[in-house]
């Protein structure tokens, strides 16, 4: 039972990687770690800026 929780939660984790739901997460520990004592954007600001600097840069997607 104890490995089908741990691959439920690996899957999960995986899911919410692909999807972008841990983004801000992993930016705001970034930022605490190395810029600590610099302000942390809300979550809605960082996604606006996000979003914004894909739309300056697409990059490779092809729309």
């Amino acid at each position: 039972m104890a490995r089908a929780i741990n691959s439920l939660r690996q899957i999960r984790w995986y899911w919410a990687s692909l999807m972008g739901d841990n983004h801000y997460q992993r930016y705001v520990e970034h930022r605490r770690r190395r810029h600590p004592g610099q302000p942390v954007c809300s979550e809605r600001d960082y996604w606006r800026m996000r979003h914004a600097a894909s739309d300056a840069n697409p990059g490779a997607r092809c729309c």
